[in-house]
């Protein structure tokens, strides 16, 4: 899919760069801004890619997984469209889940259990040491981004 997107030139528009409010390096308290959570950082997805987690144990996940289907199919784990580092992806996805988050909230489709994910997590890892150790994942570079 992410082949698809990338061929796709009406999805390549140029917009204005803008100068950010707040910039996030790293992890980030949100209190100052009034809400109990925190920034984490969890590349993969891409190399900017975050997540928040609330102190209620909310995990707002973004891209580092998905519903099947582009979220179709609830409930079912799934790799978004597409990663610029799966091996990366995963990582960030583990650390998130060791820090044991009650509900996974994503960019497509429903919120998802994490024992789901743990589970769909574990068989992923397995898919892609196969798939590294045949040569057919992208060599990561120094940053962690494929190349």
């Amino acid at each position: 899919m992410g082949r698809l997107m990338a061929r796709h030139k009406n999805l390549h528009i140029r917009v204005e760069p803008l100068e950010p409010d707040v910039l996030v390096t790293g992890e980030t308290d949100l209190e100052d801004f009034g809400v109990s959570a925190r920034i984490m950082p969890t590349p993969g997805h891409t190399a900017g890619s975050v997540s928040v987690l609330t102190d209620r144990g909310d995990l707002v996940a973004g891209d580092l997984i998905a519903n099947s289907f582009f979220g179709l199919v609830r409930g079912r784990p799934a790799n978004p469209p597409f990663h610029d580092d799966p091996l990366g992806n995963l990582a960030s996805l583990r650390e998130m889940l060791a820090l044991n988050p009650t509900r996974l909230h994503v960019g497509h489709g429903t919120s998802l259990e994490p024992d789901r994910v743990r589970r769909w997590a574990d068989r992923e890892h397995g898919r892609l040491s196969r798939r590294e150790a045949a040569g057919r994942l992208p060599v990561r570079g120094e940053s962690g981004a494929s190349r």
